[in-house]
């Protein structure tokens, strides 16, 4: 018995040392988030997306939100297309 759970165990990282990773989808694809609350501003403060209403990052909001531009608004930071060369700390 122990040798059949020994073999059975390694025929599964076998396998699941070839397939590849799952990776977010990172396409273009718009995202299509519904703006739930705004500030005074006019700005999105929370938008739903599929069932799930999230709060979108502010300046005294960074922790567990979503990025203006990821939730397809026309503000926020805007991701760089190409890597600048050398890390911040060393620039």
């Amino acid at each position: 018995m122990k040798m059949f759970i020994a073999m059975a165990a390694a025929t599964t990282m076998a396998l699941g040392a070839t397939t590849p990773a799952m990776a977010d989808d990172h396409s273009k694809k718009a995202m299509k988030a519904e703006v739930v609350e705004k500030n005074a501003r006019g700005q999105a403060t929370k938008v739903k997306i599929g069932d799930k209403v999230m709060d979108v990052c502010m300046s005294d909001t960074q922790d567990s939100c979503i990025n203006p531009r990821a939730a397809g608004l026309k503000w926020g930071n805007t991701p760089l297309n190409y890597w600048p060369g050398k890390p911040a700390s060393q620039m």
